[in-house]
């Protein structure tokens, strides 16, 4: 019988010390070629036994490898390929009510099952990721509106000076009456 996989956070102190400062470089070399589709493979190896792995679980030990050399916590999630609203709105970091909105607008396409929708994990993970690439795009529209008017060439000092006088209730240095 398999044991239930549960959700662990592994901490960057967890991390051995120890181990060889060219690590992660190593790792990221290995990656690249994995991806890359080159020959060599790569191979865990403990004592006498040793093991293939895939170019993605290659690409996995190394994000994960980077991200605790960097200080950063890591988190393994184990999740169905089917999921509940609960669930995906954990997921995509909103509420249910706010999920099943993005559903009833027919944005994240779900399954009926007897009187439960049901997500297909790739469906709620693609539309994460339109999101944030609509979240980016309307960020640099910010950036590249803020550019055009000159805002970044401004003194930040100014701007406080400014938002304090307007706290006050005054005008900012520079209005006329």
């Amino acid at each position: 019988m398999h044991e239930a996989l549960e959700s662990r956070t592994f901490l960057p102190e967890e991390l051995n010390q120890n181990v060889d400062p060219e690590f992660s470089q190593k790792l990221q070399r290995l990656a690249d070629a994995a991806m890359a589709e080159r020959s060599e493979t790569a191979r865990l190896v403990l004592g006498k036994e040793a093991v293939e792995l895939s170019a993605e679980a290659v690409d996995i030990l190394r994000h994960a490898v980077e991200a605790m050399c960097q200080g950063m916590a890591v988190s393994v999630v184990p999740q169905h390929t089917m999921l509940s609203t609960q669930q995906a709105a954990n997921l995509l970091g909103v509420s249910r009510p706010t999920l099943i909105r993005i559903l009833d607008d027919g944005e994240i396409p779900f399954f009926l099952k007897r009187r439960h929708r049901q997500l297909c994990l790739t469906d709620v993970l693609e539309y994460q990721k339109r999101q944030r690439r609509v979240a980016d795009e309307a960020l640099s529209d910010i950036i590249a509106d803020a550019q055009a008017f000159s805002d970044y060439d401004l003194d930040p000092e100014e701007y406080l000076k400014a938002a304090k006088e307007v706290r006050r209730g005054g005008q900012a240095s520079g209005e006329k009456a």
